[in-house]
């Protein structure tokens, strides 16, 4: 299925959302704001919003943001919660990282400023998801984790998209036409018809783990009053937006413990940092609660570009060096 909209700001001007409706256009992304201070609203964001609504055109948000840390970033999610004031959306709110200003932050602190945004306007019972350019999406962002934890919006303007990570819309042009816009203006494809499915991955019931400073899951429901039980924290797992079937392994409980503290879940990503410190591949899977069998540690080369393992030291040396750096990637 494919959908065709837009997404606009001031700089469309005065727009003729009837008009626009009659173009044809099924839904749009209006830009709310920008930064993370109240003068930075969008001066055509009332009116977009109205204009959608008298005119039954599925709506969603974005906010370019300039955040530079997790604490800005939080700010920003608030001001777009506070322009919002409990409206309804019939798609996500999107955070749009493109600023040069943020470029060469690195991944992982771009990945804690995207889940800090996204966490708030989850916690807020909105969809979050996000925006950015293809070279952002391969080389600048962790593109792999974002695809698999939120719905993402890749621009690329060309005839086909050629990213290859998982994203739900492809903005494909700046220069499209729509009657009832003055000049030009974005053009999307969406392919998911999230208006029917706009919960999302919202995460409204989660428990805030945020004052506990340890590495245990069960202790840090315990201490906050919450049962910890395997089916309780099975329940949770599913609630905090992971998708794959929950077995109570070590890398599951840190990345639900991680998503519940508002820290950073790269490691959905990449398996844990192990506690053990010899040389032997095998025992710091073992370690982490990882299969350690040949057949899957030939799965595990292969996704960490290794792909004619035969278990020889140099190769297992290889891998464990990943590993113990946080940067193994998981099958």
């Amino acid at each position: 299925m494919e959908f065709r909209g837009i997404d606009v700001s001031k700089w469309q001007g005065v727009i003729d959302w009837k008009k626009v409706k009659n173009s044809g256009t099924e839904f749009a992304i209006v830009r709310i704001g920008y930064g993370m201070y109240d003068s930075q609203k969008d001066s055509q964001f009332e009116n977009n919003y109205a204009g959608c609504l008298e005119n039954n055109i599925p709506v969603g948000v974005y906010l370019y943001s300039y955040a530079l840390n997790t604490d800005e970033a939080k700010k920003e999610a608030e001001v777009v919660l506070n322009w919002l004031n409990g409206r309804k959306l019939n798609l996500p709110v999107y955070i749009d990282m493109e600023d040069k200003s943020q470029q060469n932050l690195g991944k992982d602190t771009l990945t804690n400023i995207i889940n800090t945004f996204c966490t708030e306007i989850e916690k807020a019972g909105y969809w979050a998801g996000v925006y950015a350019n293809k070279y952002w999406f391969t080389s600048v962002l962790d593109g792999a984790y974002l695809g698999d934890r939120y719905t993402c919006w890749v621009a690329q303007y060309n005839d086909v998209n050629t990213y290859q990570g998982n994203y739900d819309m492809w903005q494909y042009t700046s220069s499209g036409s729509v009657d009832g816009i003055d000049g030009s203006v974005d053009m999307n494809i969406l392919y998911r018809d999230i208006f029917t499915d706009v919960t999302g991955n919202v995460t409204t019931n989660l428990p805030d783990l945020s004052n506990y400073k340890g590495t245990s899951i069960v202790d840090a429901l315990k201490q906050n009053g919450v049962d910890s039980s395997f089916e309780n924290r099975k329940k949770l797992y599913k609630e905090a937006g992971f998708t794959d079937e929950y077995e109570g392994t070590a890398i599951q409980n840190l990345n639900l413990l991680n998503k519940l503290k508002g820290t950073v879940d790269v490691t959905s990503n990449y398996y844990p940092i192990p506690d053990y410190t010899g040389n032997s591949l095998v025992d710091a899977l073992k370690d982490i609660g990882v299969d350690s069998s040949f057949a899957y540690r030939t799965k595990i080369a292969a996704k960490n570009g290794i792909s004619n393992y035969k278990g020889s030291s140099l190769q297992n040396n290889k891998l464990l060096k990943l590993l113990k750096k946080g940067k193994l990637l998981k099958v």
